[in-house]
């Protein structure tokens, strides 16, 4: 957020300078503060919220364009409006400022008013930043919660890529998952315990589908869809969604609740790895970020077929991830419009590296 008065750091060598700077700033009504070399005036733009530097080329120790250099390298500053002060006429000078990062110049001794005009329009032009910064923070935490944090602040970086209607064929591993026996459980609890519960279930989901890189589709009730590799491919998305399911299971063991000491949480998980399409469907309106296709259904059926604790993965992935796993051979599963069926298999544990 920028101050409510505009702070000026002043850095010269130069006291007499420095007291010209702080006279016709502060007649302006701006906050102004000072230092006389380099690594000070690094240390106070770390420590608190400065809007801009007024920064003086020639001074012993480190040079002005030393310290735009680190000004710029630094995430947290890189934006930050320097105006480089210099009695040096050559052009070469005013080329290794630009080269440096400075955002504007002016030339000793100052004249006041070009001084104050410069100073207005560069934090006018930071007003400008910090408010698409912000903005571009509120649209991360909106996408963050269906997306990991790369991936949210990936496709803010690139919205005209990402959030554009369409589609592209694309690898992924997609996770179905789903609470059993959860039904009857819920038909004796009164409606705001069984949200309770599944808020409680639904926070450990998103916490390691957002953990393992994945993007949260869709809810269903107590069900669950994700899918990883899609907008951006990990490298290693089988392996991501098969550590993801075995991670949940696993969590779900600890879970207790103090009011229903009988209830237990098991989940079955589906999980298959092919080409899909991945884009935004729906209006410009309204869009939902998904992924369509025979292997989103496929990862489906294998969810349903899977029994309470188990995650089944179809072959495609196994071959993708079968030197990082144990698993249970339970041969071809019958699936709706495959006559051979598809090979199943059930993952029992992760191999340490």
């Amino acid at each position: 957020m920028p101050n409510a008065t505009p702070k000026i750091l002043a850095v010269d060598d130069n006291k007499q300078n420095l007291e010209l700077l702080t006279r016709a700033l502060g007649a302006a009504k701006y906050e102004v503060i000072t230092a006389s070399d380099g690594p000070t005036a690094l240390q106070l733009i770390d420590s608190g919220a400065v809007d801009l530097v007024l920064l003086d080329v020639m001074m012993p120790g480190m040079s002005g364009y030393e310290v735009c250099e680190k000004i710029r390298a630094n995430d947290a500053t890189r934006l930050l409006p320097v105006v480089m002060l210099t009695a040096l006429h050559d052009v070469s000078h005013r080329i290794r400022g630009i080269a440096a990062g400075a955002d504007d110049f002016l030339t000793k001794p100052f004249n006041r008013e070009e001084l104050l005009t410069r100073v207005k329009s560069l934090l006018r032009i930071k007003t400008l930043y910090d408010d698409i910064e912000t903005k571009n923070v509120l649209l991360r935490r909106v996408i963050g919660r269906y997306v990991s944090e790369a991936v949210a602040a990936e496709i803010v970086a690139d919205p005209g890529r990402h959030l554009k209607l369409g589609g592209e064929k694309r690898d992924v591993t997609v996770l179905f998952g789903d609470l059993r026996g959860f039904t009857p459980m819920a038909e004796r609890l009164d409606a705001e315990d069984v949200v309770d519960i599944l808020n409680v279930y639904l926070g450990h989901v998103i916490e390691l589908v957002f953990e393992f890189r994945g993007n949260l589709d869709k809810f269903r009730g107590d069900g669950f869809m994700a899918f990883f590799g899609a907008p951006m491919a990990g490298g290693d998305d089988a392996a991501s969604a098969v550590r993801c399911a075995l991670a949940l299971q696993e969590r779900l063991k600890s879970i207790t609740f103090a009011r229903f000491p009988d209830i237990r949480l098991l989940a079955g998980i589906g999980i298959n790895s092919g080409a899909v399409i991945a884009g935004n469907i729906g209006s410009e309106r309204r869009t939902d970020y998904t992924v369509i296709g025979n292997e989103v259904n496929l990862a489906q059926r294998f969810e349903a077929n899977a029994g309470p604790g188990q995650v089944l993965i179809t072959g495609a992935t196994y071959e993708r991830i079968k030197e990082f796993i144990d698993v249970r051979d339970l041969g071809r599963l019958r699936v709706t419009g495959m006559q051979e069926g598809v090979m199943a298999y059930d993952v029992l544990r992760w191999r340490a590296p």
